[in-house]
């Protein structure tokens, strides 16, 4: 009786330390088991879209070199701030809710009012990347512009394929 107390005790200790996280390949439980993944990889097992070095497609003169990077310089100084909103406003969010001072209704009402903030941020930095996109075309040739258009059109579809091919959550 005592060694089927004990094995059923045993098993159940180590079937709830199999679920409780740390390592995720042999699911032994010890967060030091297995490493994690490097910085930068998606959870949801996406792949970085492959760098293209536009420099060299689009065949860029020196000049349109560096008139390029001083525009990424110009849009990078006008997002940092942009950027920087977006992450305190989320920070923000998290401190609401684990706060244990406002009631669910007020938690909910400040997490919308916020989210309505980070939209609008949002929205300024897709305004931001679009007219630095635009500033950025109007810097290069005519056959330039027809192969930047082609590029954009290949990573639409790749992205449209890599999409399907994704797996879903369940």
């Amino acid at each position: 009786m005592k060694k089927a107390l004990l094995t059923l005790t045993l098993l159940t200790l180590g079937s709830s330390m199999a679920f409780a996280g740390g390592c995720q390949q042999c699911k032994c439980g010890c967060p030091n088991c297995c490493p994690p993944p490097p910085p930068g990889m998606h959870k949801g097992g996406h792949k970085q879209p492959p760098k293209i070095d536009l420099d060299k497609k689009l065949k860029l003169t020196e000049e349109q070199k560096a008139k390029a990077k001083e525009m990424r310089m110009q849009s990078r100084e006008q997002m940092e701030p942009i950027m920087e909103a977006i992450k305190t406003k989320h920070e923000q969010k998290e401190l609401i809710k684990r706060s244990q001072k406002l009631t669910p209704e007020a938690q909910a009402e400040q997490i919308e009012q916020i989210n309505k903030q980070i939209f609008g941020l949002k929205k300024q930095a897709r305004d931001l990347r679009l007219k630095n996109e635009r500033d950025f075309e109007s810097i290069l040739t005519a056959k330039q512009k027809k192969e930047l258009a082609k590029i954009k059109e290949n990573a639409k579809k790749d992205m449209v394929k890599n999409k399907k091919s994704a797996p879903t959550k369940k």
